[in-house]
């Protein structure tokens, strides 16, 4: 089987997040300001 590739989860200017599949589950938390666009339906 081959590895997957990290997951991009946010960035700036010096420095890139990523999220390895293997180590993500059914849980996350979506921050940030009312009226942001959190919630999509």
């Amino acid at each position: 089987m081959s590895a997957q590739r990290p997951i991009l989860i946010a960035r700036n200017a010096r420095t890139d997040l990523f999220l390895l599949p293997e180590m993500a589950n059914r849980h996350g938390l979506i921050a940030g300001a009312t009226g942001t666009g959190k919630t999509i339906t």
